[in-house]
């Protein structure tokens, strides 16, 4: 990983995050924005065991709790009362520094138990296999409760509950990734074929998928889901595939250096990328270990 060839990389982005935390204890996709649950919760996770960013960590910790809803879940934003995909990611930033908390209980309970669009209809089933080559009994996550499906949301959500997993929940959920893999490797957003066309694997739903996949079920990532992920993300070459890809091969055990050095070189002058503390957290992630991830 670049951490392993020049730290000084990920100082300058430690020092990138610091100097971009809101006033509230927040972070945003970018300065003077408003605070959001997704930015924030991967700062914390990626300044976690920073020791100058102990007093960060702890203003980002209270802007979470706080910004939780009365359900257990959290909406995308403060004041965002409609809890959705993004509480896999306060769960994942909550765990390690709250793990029995009454927030993360909560939050917890909310994510196991949200409802998703599916059909055990036969009907629907055939005209869903025609159309998608999919099926659609299994359940995933959605980005909001009772919708269908998404890749991502569902790569989440398996990660958030690792430390505490509902088998039957969770490994429908890993049947339903398999289903939704692209021929020849890889995952986009949602089904990998529709009317006939194949569609193609990209990078960040790819690594979400192959991190996801890491923990509890390895055996169902394939040598052409890694190939598909290395592929896309250079070809993409933006600071979040390139992120999240080496993140992902991490977790395989594999790296890729060519796309460690693409990464490196897209790092801005004021230490973040693209001055997006969301992306820079990912990118500060690609050079640590897997200690963030809730296992």
């Amino acid at each position: 990983m670049i951490s392993r060839s020049n730290p000084v990389i990920s100082s300058r982005a430690v020092d990138f995050l610091l100097a971009t935390q809101d006033a509230s204890g927040g972070w945003a996709y970018g300065r003077a924005q408003t605070p959001c649950v997704e930015a924030t919760s991967a700062a914390m996770l990626a300044l976690m065991h920073e020791q100058n960013a102990i007093a960060a960590s702890r203003r980002g910790l209270a802007w979470l709790e706080a910004a939780q809803n009365p359900d257990g879940g959290w909406g995308f934003c403060v004041g965002d009362t409609e809890s959705g995909w993004a509480t896999a990611w306060a769960l994942l930033a909550l765990g390690p520094m709250s793990e029995n908390s009454n927030a993360v209980r909560r939050a917890r309970d909310w994510l196991k138990d949200t409802p998703v669009y599916h059909t055990l209809d036969d009907k629907l089933q055939a005209e869903y296999q025609r159309i998608a080559s999919i099926d659609l009994s299994l359940r995933g996550w959605p980005w909001l409760p009772a919708q269908a499906s998404w890749v991502e949301p569902t790569a989440l959500a398996i990660l958030a509950l690792s430390r505490w997993p509902d088998e039957g929940r969770v490994a429908e959920a890993m049947q339903y990734l398999s289903d939704r893999r692209c021929r020849g490797g890889g995952w986009n957003v949602g089904n990998p074929i529709m009317l006939g066309a194949q569609l193609p694997p990209r990078a960040v739903p790819t690594a979400l998928v192959l991190l996801a996949l890491s923990g509890p079920a390895p055996e169902r990532s394939m040598n052409e889901d890694l190939q598909a992920l290395r592929d896309d993300m250079r070809g993409d070459g933006g600071a979040l595939a390139l992120a999240w890809g080496l993140v992902a091969l991490h977790a395989h055990e594999t790296d890729d250096s060519a796309g460690a050095k693409l990464l490196a070189e897209l790092q801005g002058a004021d230490g973040g990328w693209n001055g997006n503390p969301y992306q820079t957290s990912i990118a500060i992630l690609a050079q640590k270990d897997l200690s963030w991830l809730n296992r």
